[in-house]
């Protein structure tokens, strides 16, 4: 066995003398160019050739960019994380207390940031004065006068002969249609400073021509108001118009009817007007007990507070105005409270403190 394997192998190395000599690079071929890779791989050629070819392919000049590649070197490796590399890391990062943050603001630009006075003190200096900012123009700062004015020195401008309001220059307009246009406020202006103007003489001919206020306007508005309560509840047949889902839809004009009752009453209070008074308390209680009567007592709560302020408005009204109400109006009011007791206990302290008033006035005459 061992001849023929010798045989084989003396022939093969017969065959493969001719390729070994055509791919041994000669200098007397472009001596410069480099050898491609692809013969190492296209070629079988033996070790001593390959170690040969590798050496001419190093000693050739690198490019630019083989250059850069091997100063770049071997890419450091990872370390491990331990607590004595992590403090070591924080020395090296802290920052010196005398050391100022960098802001993010352009070092040209005119605003000061404002630090507290402990940062101030940790930094150790303190921040430089403000000055004042010369860059405006003097035609940008005109110009923001006149855009907001100081209150300070601005002034109300005079008016000329032809700009007086039309209320004093115009004659065909009557005076009663003039006074419908201002409020309540400018009216009341109008008589105490101007005509009145601390005459005494004036002041009690005034007070001998005031009217009654009239509460006939007051009630007009209540009367809407109730009306649109019920006219917020279900129509239908098969629905209840005292429970819960009735209230939920009528709720909305249930409080409308409120504040309209307590804005009265206290426009009536605050005036002095306590025979005015008297007349609305007695208007305005069978409005307030036609509301619903709900199947819920929270439902009810609207109702009772009403109740309540006609009550202590009457209260008010029966101690500030006494026997200055006159005779027969008490009189109406007492059988007016005994039908009231049903509709809200409470109305009894009322009853105590006429009944109180008119026993004065029975013991006085």
């Amino acid at each position: 066995m061992a001849a023929p394997q010798q045989g084989i192998r003396i022939v093969l190395a017969d065959r493969l003398e001719p390729l070994r000599v055509a791919t041994t690079p000669t200098n007397a071929n472009r001596p410069n160019d480099p050898i491609p890779a692809t013969i190492f791989a296209a070629t079988p050629v033996d070790n001593t050739t390959n170690v040969a070819l590798a050496q001419d392919y190093e000693s050739l000049t690198p490019s630019p960019d083989e250059l850069i590649i091997r100063q770049r070197g071997r890419r450091k490796p990872l370390l491990r994380w331990t607590p004595e590399r992590a403090a070591a890391i924080a020395a090296n990062n802290t920052r010196s207390p005398f050391q100022r943050t960098p802001t993010k603001m352009p070092i040209s630009t005119s605003m000061i940031l404002r630090s507290s006075p402990r940062k101030r003190l940790t930094m150790g200096t303190m921040p430089p004065e403000q000055k004042t900012c010369d860059t405006i123009s003097p035609t940008k700062s005109n110009a923001r006068q006149e855009l907001w004015p100081n209150s300070s020195n601005f002034k109300k401008p005079k008016l000329q002969e032809d700009e007086r309001p039309i209320a004093q220059t115009s004659e065909d307009t009557p005076l009663h249609t003039l006074l419908q246009g201002l409020t309540q406020q400018q009216l009341i202006e109008l008589i105490v400073k101007e005509l009145v103007a601390g005459n005494d003489k004036i002041e009690k001919e005034l007070r001998t021509q005031l009217p009654m206020p009239d509460i006939q306007f007051m009630e007009q508005e209540l009367l809407h108001a109730k009306r649109m309560v019920f006219k917020s509840l279900p129509t239908s047949r098969l629905c209840k118009k005292t429970d819960s889902t009735a209230f939920t839809r009528a709720s909305l004009h249930l409080n409308e009817f409120k504040r309209l009752l307590s804005q009265h009453i206290k426009q009536l209070h605050d005036s002095g007007h306590w025979d005015a008074l008297i007349d609305y308390v007695c208007m305005a209680w069978p409005c307030v007990r036609a509301t619903p009567n709900w199947d819920s007592f929270v439902h009810n709560a609207i109702r009772k507070q009403c109740f309540r302020t006609l009550t202590c408005s009457c209260i008010a009204a029966i101690k500030y105005g006494g026997l200055r109400l006159g005779i027969n109006r008490l009189h109406m009011l007492e059988s007016s409270l005994n039908n009231w007791l049903q509709d809200y206990e409470d109305i009894q302290s009322c009853v105590n403190v006429l009944k109180r008033m008119l026993g004065k006035g029975r013991h006085s005459l």
